[in-house]
């Protein structure tokens, strides 16, 4: 074992040796401020357009300075998002005209939670015919296409949630239980949007979803935020949303079906789609709010290849207030995402106290990231470094404070190159790679490195997760279970010095410190696996 990982260490060669500099310069102690700043309750739980969002971006931008960073954005370290929130009211009941003329009643989130993406102050649909089109899936490089060519202009698709290959574990569909890009809620509005249907709504599944309905219910009379373009509003559906399972059940047998026979005919390649003889009508009242929030970003400019860049990323924006936990209502997001915002500074400083990197290097922390990717999706629309010369992406997400890890794993993995890369690197701390535990419940799309890989940039979201080195494999994941249950997105979620251990965030720093050196000093540009959904050639 000694061998192959001296091996390995020498493989990596004079970048490893050379950054030894950098590294020496990361600070735990410095994490750790950084951390319970941005927890701290003066910070209101960092939510965006509030004066927690302006205490967090001035104390952003401080760091920045502080570290040597070059604004990322002319002379500012900020770049203003617009942003839009639209709270849809919905009528307590909504109506579905069935084939026999007897009206199908669904209580507005009971049984349906819906609401509308556009700005316009009323929606109205009136006798939209429904048609169920499978997983509403169009996937060229796979042979899938769920349409067969249909029109959906104007009319309601009904849709399920996940991948053809989810509800068999058939690998050979997609990637059997591992939600693709084509499972998420996000891509199936998207493919309706494109095709000009009036209304989607997707059958919820609690294991398909990977989240119960009470999460959907959350938007059912509820602000959603958008970027406030009218360019990107334009093809949005008049009407998106869920339909429970139950829901599901009884429109298809009104339609003369049953859902589970649905089912499997949609896990086929032959599916075809199946016009309900149903039609979906509803009137919508939209309030609007405009603001505008900020993506904070700097940058060390690079001495050889300035106009290429490597991406580090971790949002900076949370909840604000909530349900009280024992009297406290901030949802102070220490985990989520404070500990990113420290693991980014700290690689900042080992760049900037190590060799200068012949390549650029961004430090970009986005807003909105809770609200829907929002901040990092507006720069990868109006970036600072063209996304053809953004060599990799590497971003993350909740750290729990336990220590450190023999792990690093992968959420989304065999996607590109990178994955071989992290593997040497983390060899060289005497860490091995693992896969995501929980590939069904697509977390890979499901913070900030989507909208780069959306635009062709290869992107990492890892870190220690599944192997702890005090607990084990066992009791690791009953404390993450633990976790996503009690703490995430929940006042709970806090830094609690003297029992809270930065060690793990602190190790990552180091490996990706490593890794981006590496990449920073060469001419690679890290290469898509054919078989992503994201693949295009580089």
């Amino acid at each position: 074992m000694q061998r192959i990982l001296l091996s390995i260490i020498l493989l990596f060669g004079a970048a490893t040796t050379m950054a030894q500099r950098g590294e020496k310069a990361i600070s735990p102690r410095q994490m750790v401020k950084d951390i319970l700043t941005l927890e701290a309750d003066s910070m209101q739980g960092r939510e965006p357009c509030t004066i927690g969002e302006t205490r967090a971006v001035s104390y952003l931008t401080t760091r920045m300075k502080e570290l040597g960073l070059r604004p990322a954005f002319g002379s500012s370290y900020t770049q203003a998002v617009p942003l839009v929130a639209i709270r849809s009211q919905l009528p307590q009941t909504i109506t579905i005209g069935s084939p026999e003329g007897i009206p199908l009643e669904y209580q507005a989130g009971t049984d349906v939670s819906v609401w509308s993406p556009t700005t316009q102050p009323t929606i109205s649909i009136k006798n939209s015919p429904m048609v169920f089109v499978g997983f509403g899936v169009n996937a060229p490089e796979s042979q899938w296409d769920d349409f067969k060519g249909i029109d959906v202009k104007g009319k309601t698709i009904v849709v399920l949630v996940n991948d053809p290959g989810f509800y068999n574990h058939d690998t050979s569909l997609f990637k059997g239980k591992a939600m693709t890009y084509y499972g998420r809620w996000r891509y199936k509005f998207e493919e309706a949007e494109r095709r000009g249907a009036a209304a989607c709504l997707i059958v919820h599944d609690d294991a398909g979803a990977g989240y119960p309905w009470s999460v959907v219910n959350g938007h059912t009379n509820n602000k959603e935020f958008y970027i406030d373009d009218p360019a990107l509003e334009n093809p949005r559906c008049m009407v998106t949303g869920w339909l429970t399972k139950s829901a599901a059940v009884s429109l298809m047998e009104a339609a003369g079906y049953r859902l589970t026979d649905l089912m499997d005919a949609a896990a086929k390649r032959t599916f075809q789609p199946v016009d309900l003889r149903c039609s979906f009508s509803i009137d919508i009242k939209n309030e609007l709010s405009r603001g505008e929030s900020q993506n904070v970003a700097g940058y060390i400019k690079g001495s050889k290849h300035p106009d290429e860049v490597i991406v580090y990323s971790g949002h900076w924006d949370h909840l604000g207030f909530g349900k009280p936990v024992n009297g406290d209502s901030i949802i102070h997001g220490a985990s989520d995402n404070a500990s990113a915002i420290a693991w980014m500074f700290a690689i900042a400083q080992g760049f900037k106290n190590g060799p200068a990197p012949e390549r650029s290097i961004l430090f970009l922390s986005p807003t909105a990231e809770e609200a829907g990717l929002l901040g990092s999706s507006y720069y990868v629309q109006h970036p600072t470094f063209a996304m053809k010369k953004t060599v990799a992406m590497f971003n993350t997400d909740v750290f729990v404070f336990i220590g450190k890890f023999r792990d690093v794993t992968i959420t989304g993995p065999g996607h590109s190159e990178l994955d071989g890369m992290l593997r040497e690197a983390a060899a060289t701390q005497g860490r091995y790679l693992a896969d995501d535990p929980t590939p069904d419940n697509g977390m890979f799309y499901r913070s900030d490195q989507q909208p780069f890989l959306k635009a062709g940039v290869p992107a990492l979201f890892a870190k220690g997760y599944i192997d702890n080195v005090e607990l084990g494999k066992e009791k690791t994941a009953l404390v993450n279970a633990e976790y996503w249950k009690t703490v995430y997105h929940k006042p709970t979620d806090r830094f609690i010095p003297g029992v809270s251990k930065v060690d793990g965030v602190y190790e990552d720093a180091i490996l990706f410190y490593r890794l981006g050196y590496k990449l920073a000093n060469s001419r690679t540009f890290p290469k898509w696996m054919k078989s992503s959904e994201f693949y295009v050639e580089r």
